[in-house]
């Protein structure tokens, strides 16, 4: 498209009769978009696409994993008990017991035995959750010169709201107060909860103990080719085997530092020793969290009960000792590295199944983390993925 545009010139003879000139200017035309431009933009934006769709579903997966907590923490759960107790079931049927009775069997002495050990905590567990205000007062006492600059704060931040009080006396607002359930609602409704789950748990188990390798057989039954029913078949007892395992490791090890936790706590004349030692095994299925809370219960207790300081931390300082040695020597040498983690995987697993399960996700964490990474292994695209998990 032309635009004319008039310019002036002064001529040296006439100076005073300036001449006007008209000059045509072309101004450039826009490009109309070709296909080929199309083309390019959707090459340049193909790659973006898969990761969208993969953020998309990990998304709809975490949602979902929230959400249906009720329905998948069970199943989690039964799958991993079956995990560790399978290989019980399998001696009692090398022991020509049938499969269903000998599930029944190791599932009666398993949870028997947790039923007995909570039994022997549960009374002086309330014990002492009974005296928690009297325990909390002594150990101010003895540190009360820690808590003093506290309450001065405290004391200040009190002149504060009753300057803010008399200062808003005279306007007249109304109040909307919110009231929340009673403490035996909540109670009462965390129970249905709890037994509900549980019974469910118990119920998909030992279905899991009982159907044996049934499912296996249907997902090679299910397979097309032979060499997916191979790579089908060492995935899972790959799986299988790594996680009762460590399973399996872990519980003997932590039962071991239990033990040795509550036979420290009798040497140094602690009350309930076998609390103490039960309370620092259960603890420990939980990396980080676990034994920082073990050492500060010990710590409290201590100083709760000794007047030295030294003997007020010697619970404390043995049980931290003895979870060095086991965390530092004693289980990499036991499970190797091939079944080893990256610490900060570890820990960043520990705040996300924490948030998303709270205690059972804490509980759950590690072993969701070792499955994942054995699939990652045995997929090509995904090994990268098991490469940093691995420790």
């Amino acid at each position: 498209m032309a635009a004319q545009v008039e310019v002036q010139l002064k001529d040296s003879e006439h100076p005073d009769e300036p001449l006007t000139v008209a000059i045509e200017h072309a101004e450039p035309e826009h490009p109309k978009p070709q296909l080929s431009d199309l083309a390019l933009f959707l090459k340049r934006t193909h790659s973006l696409v898969p990761v969208a769709v993969v953020g998309l579903f990990l998304f709809a997966v975490i949602v979902g994993l929230y959400f249906g907590k009720p329905f998948v923490m069970p199943i989690v759960i039964a799958t991993l008990l079956s995990f560790l107790l399978k290989p019980l079931v399998r001696l009692m049927c090398r022991a020509h017991i049938p499969k269903p009775l000998g599930a029944l069997v190791v599932m009666g002495v398993f949870f028997g035995l947790i039923g007995f050990g909570l039994t022997r905590i549960l009374q002086p567990a309330a014990e002492w959750s009974a005296r928690a205000p009297e325990t909390m007062r002594r150990v101010e006492e003895k540190f009360h010169h820690l808590f003093r600059r506290a309450q001065r704060i405290s004391r200040a931040a009190a002149q504060v709201e009753d300057i803010t009080k008399e200062a808003t006396s005279d306007i007249q607002t109304q109040r909307v107060e919110v009231k929340e359930p009673g403490i035996i609602k909540t109670v009462v409704v965390y129970t249905k909860s709890f037994v509900a789950g549980l019974i469910e748990t118990l119920v998909l188990l030992f279905f899991m103990l009982g159907a044996g390798d049934m499912f296996m057989e249907k997902l090679v039954r299910v397979l097309p080719t032979l060499h997916d029913k191979k790579r089908a078949v060492g995935i899972a007892h790959e799986v299988q085997h790594n996680l009762s395992t460590f399973l399996f490791t872990i519980t003997l090890i932590n039962a071991v530092l239990g033990l040795l936790v509550g036979f420290a706590a009798w040497a140094v004349r602690l009350p309930n020793p076998a609390l103490w030692g039960v309370l620092a095994g259960l603890l420990n299925f939980i990396p980080y969290f676990g034994p920082i809370s073990g050492v500060t219960v010990l710590t409290l207790v201590g100083f709760v009960t000794f007047d030295e300081p030294w003997r007020a931390i010697l619970p404390a300082l043995i049980y931290l000792g003895l979870h060095g040695v086991e965390a530092n020597i004693i289980t990499p040498m036991i499970l190797g590295r091939r079944l080893t983690l990256n610490p900060l995987v570890i820990f960043i697993s520990l705040m996300f199944w924490t948030w998303l399960w709270g205690i059972p996700g804490a509980l759950l964490s590690i072993p969701i983390l070792m499955m994942l990474k054995i699939l990652c292994d045995h997929f090509k695209p995904l090994s990268p993925i098991g490469e940093f998990l691995s420790g």
